[in-house]
């Protein structure tokens, strides 16, 4: 599409209010990023209806116009045309909404760079265990070998409050030292004693019923274990950046070395003995002892109903909300079954679901799509390929797997089958994970009996409700009406998740019956597309971004990739890379132009997690490096990795068809363009 980019570029920001409510502008691969001083004065409208813009979007205090492939031309002349904030440099964003969901994300954000080596001391008890049940081996809990790896394995929990420290200081941008040494105060031998009301010359008093120490003579301290904890240092988090902004600010450049910390100390320390820790510690054993109790009273409402709602609470991202709960019960309980087991039992249906569709249908691609996603959900516990692409696609599956998830839930809870470490995505090889407890197989064996039975469940029961329909499949006849029904049993939420889903689904139909019509005759050669990444690839269509699910930019899928190493998937010229570094875009031998987009939002990381193996214009290679990107940074900064790859002039061809969906490594087919 030629563009005028000057008149383009006006009509812009005549659209938005002018240029004096403009105040900052820069640009990613495909979209335009403005920063309005008043949003309500921009005409989304008039906007759209300007020639070369695809969408508009606003997120993260963000106003974007989606261009395109062009976007970097036009933004030459758009920048010309006022003081937008910079030659391209990353806009100043506004505050972005704290809502509940927000909230949980951040509190995720904070646990998930610690997940590693819980994951890693966890499997030591594990192993621990195993060993100490082999009488052959010689091994007892009270050999030096034993206690010396349980003290490794035991050492993230009871020093958690110093990891999260650490974490916190990641996530927000603090000072890791000063959070770390706010939580390793937490654990300091001589106040756990002091906590724990066992230290002589004390004066110990209460304060309402319960036991305390005091501060100064007078302010009281509630006697907490603060070891193995959990929300004192979660609810610390925004008083310790502000404390630390505010010693930084009263501070004297020649005095900071020392005078910051101290202020920060002085600070946060009390704050955190005499209020925050003890609000801590008292929610945090409510929050166990209540869990305890619903466990221990009604198991089945507990573990039951909770994995048959698991699916919505992870489309919704509610799930974000148990993770601290998760590691509060690990910690003060010794056990879990909020996550591990409930997952577990989900993420078995989910995998025994997309079974029964690949045994009923004719279709043979999709047969071996659904065989793909099985076994990622079954073997990997990576259930977005089954949900997604089979389950909530053909409404009746998703119904199955939740009826199969309850009822072996319902048998979990009611034979305690427990989990007590983390090992990994729940999924058959995480049955390991049930290992413990006075009688340590007592859960291995149980868990395997729900596992078979959750399977199995939603296996027959998708075979009985499903229907091969395949035209009617292909062209996503009907399926919004069981959505709503979906919607109207308790799963508004997940309902509105699944609808675009379902409205992919009938434009990718659409576009399939239409395709000889409406496209007109292909002049090009055909192309095979490789896989840039190792991964799973998904539908467009699940794509959490709605310029990249809607199908605005160009047809084609998604990869959730597993490392960072991005390749080229056909031979070709690199046409044009960022600043950000965060995407490639490639025209291939036959004229395809390919954007690959490292990861939703990434363009706001200004290139740290990335690094260009290419030039522009280079030629490359099928398999040739072009970046490399560190998913975790990405991910600890709170953006997706979600990847997709779209043919930005799906116009100029009849049909560009994805191959089935599921693991991927690059040298595997991913489309077919003719």
């Amino acid at each position: 599409m030629a563009l005028d980019y000057k008149a383009t570029s006006q009509a812009i920001i005549d659209g938005v209010g002018g240029a004096d409510n403009i105040a900052s502008a820069t640009h990613c691969m495909t979209r335009l990023r403005l920063v309005l001083n008043d949003e309500g004065k921009a005409n989304d409208d008039a906007v759209k209806a300007i020639k070369g813009v695809k969408s508009v979007i606003k997120q993260g205090g963000q106003y974007q116009v989606v261009i395109g492939n062009e976007v970097s031309n036009l933004f030459k002349e758009f920048k010309t045309m006022g003081n937008f904030g910079g030659d391209g440099a990353a806009a100043e964003k506004k505050p972005e909404k704290k809502n509940i969901q927000w909230l949980f994300g951040y509190i995720a954000g904070c646990l998930t760079p610690l997940l590693p080596a819980m994951l890693g001391t966890g499997m030591i008890k594990v192993l621990l265990t195993l060993i100490t049940a082999i009488p052959a081996l010689g091994v007892t809990a009270e050999s030096p070998t034993y206690q010396m790896f349980y003290s490794l394995s035991d050492a993230f929990f009871y020093f958690l409050p110093i990891l999260l420290g650490w974490s916190i200081a990641k996530k927000t941008g603090g000072s890791a030292p000063l959070y770390m040494t706010i939580g390793a105060a937490l654990c300091y031998p001589t106040l756990v004693t002091m906590m724990g009301g066992e230290m002589a010359g004390v004066t110990y008093g209460t304060l309402w019923g319960m036991p305390c120490a005091f501060m100064f003579g007078v302010v009281p301290v509630l006697l907490t274990t603060y070891t193995s904890s959990v929300l004192p240092m979660l609810l610390m988090i925004p008083f310790m950046k502000w404390a630390e902004d505010f010693a930084d600010k009263i501070s004297p450049n020649v005095l900071k070395a020392f005078m910051k910390p101290m202020v920060f100390f002085l600070i946060c320390f009390p704050l955190l003995m005499c209020i925050i820790g003890p609000i801590g510690g008292v929610l945090g054993t409510l929050l166990a002892k209540g869990m305890s109790w619903l466990y221990s009273t009604v198991p089945w409402l507990t573990v039951g109903v909770l994995s048959a709602l698991m699916p919505f609470i992870v489309m919704t991202g509610m799930h974000y909300a148990l993770l601290p709960l998760f590691t509060l019960n690990l910690a003060t309980l010794g056990y879990d079954v909020v996550v591990l087991v409930t997952m577990f039992c989900s993420n078995i249906a989910q995998g025994g679901a997309a079974f029964g569709v690949a045994a009923k249908t004719k279709d043979e691609e999709l047969r071996s799509e659904g065989l793909a996603c099985g076994i990622s959900a079954t073997v990997a516990g990576v259930t977005e390929p089954a949900m997604y692409g089979i389950n909530l696609r053909f409404v009746k599956p998703m119904i199955a797997a939740v009826i199969a998830a309850g009822t072996s839930g319902l048998l979990a809870g009611l034979t305690q089958v427990r989990g007590y470490t983390m090992g990994g995505s729940p999924s058959f090889l995480s049955l390991i994970t049930f290992i413990g407890g006075d009688k340590p197989y007592h859960g291995v064996i149980w868990g395997a009996i729900c596992g078979v039975l959750s399977v199995v469940l939603s296996f027959v029961i998708t075979l009985f409700l499903y229907k091969d329909e395949k035209a009617d499949a292909a062209a996503g006849d009907g399926a919004g009406e069981p959505a709503l029904a979906m919607a109207g049993a308790g799963a508004a939420a997940a309902a509105a998740d699944f609808e675009a889903h379902v409205a992919a689904g009938k434009e990718e139909g659409i576009k399939t019956v239409k395709s000889v019509a409406a496209k007109p005759a292909a002049a090009k050669p055909a192309v095979e597309v490789d896989s840039p990444l190792n991964g799973e690839m998904i539908p467009l269509a699940d794509v959490p971004d709605e310029v990249f699910a809607g199908g605005i930019l160009g047809e084609g899928v998604a990869i959730l990739p597993s490392d960072g190493n991005v390749y080229a998937p056909c031979d070709g010229v690199v046409s044009m890379l960022m600043d950000s570094k965060h995407a490639v875009s490639l025209v291939a031998d036959n004229g395809a132009e390919i954007l690959i987009h490292v990861g939703l939002e990434t363009v706001s990381l200004e290139g740290k997690p990335f690094e260009y193996k290419v030039t522009e214009d280079q030629e490359v290679k099928k398999g040739d490096l072009l970046l490399v990107a560190d998913l975790q940074a990405i991910r600890d900064a709170g953006c997706k990795t979600y990847t997709p790859v779209v043919i930005t002039n799906s116009d100029d061809y009849v049909n560009i068809k994805p191959a089935a969906y599921g693991p991927v490594k690059p040298g595997d087919r991913i489309l077919d363009i003719e």
